[in-house]
């Protein structure tokens, strides 16, 4: 059955093998000016020289992910505290961002277009942000790049396998099917510091 396009961001299915599985989320600040909205399953960057996070632009090679965004609690201009899905854009305060940045956490996402093939995996691999939604939960719309499948380029994810399930997504031989990936360039995997 051919695959058909969807976007649900990076989500989280479990772990390495060989690693304990830690389900507890990091928390990280959204600055309350922060403007843009983060979505379920995007990937987040630290903001440089402060502590705030932001939502990764599309990412090149050398971008360093915090993170995948799993919702956040903030204060609504005249309002209580509130928990959402996604970042809505705006707060009377700093809010409280809730990722997972466990290094040998599994993510399940979504090819662009072209098919990721089995020979990709042990690859790495960027993604594209997308468009995330207000409504349903607040998901991202952040899928996997397979222009950028490369042995050699430290992208921000690698790819670990293809999806084995059954139905959409489980087609490697059509567009838009789905891969596990781990973290590749991300704070707790690079051999710099992030500041």
């Amino acid at each position: 059955m051919a695959n058909v396009a969807a976007t649900f961001g990076f989500r989280h299915i479990g772990f390495l093998s060989g690693a304990g599985p830690d389900y507890q989320l990091a928390t990280r600040a959204i600055q309350s000016t922060n403007a843009t909205k983060i979505f379920f399953g995007d990937p987040v960057i630290k903001q440089a020289s402060n502590p705030y996070i932001l939502q990764a632009a599309t990412a090149t090679n050398t971008t360093v992910l915090e993170g995948i965004f799993q919702g956040c609690v903030y204060i609504p201009a005249g309002g209580t505290v509130t928990y959402s899905p996604y970042w809505p854009g705006a707060a009377a305060v700093d809010a409280t961002a809730y990722i997972i940045n466990a290094p040998n956490a599994l993510f399940l996402a979504a090819a662009s277009s072209t098919a990721i093939s089995t020979s990709a995996i042990g690859a790495t691999i960027s993604f594209n942000l997308g468009t995330g939604s207000t409504t349903g939960g607040g998901f991202s719309g952040a899928t996997l790049d397979q222009n950028t499948i490369s042995s050699s380029a430290a992208n921000p994810f690698q790819i670990v396998s293809l999806y084995q399930g059954v139905g959409n997504g489980s087609d490697p031989t059509t567009p838009f099917n789905w891969a596990v990936v781990t973290f590749n360039n991300q704070r707790f995997k690079n051999n710099t510091g992030v500041v």
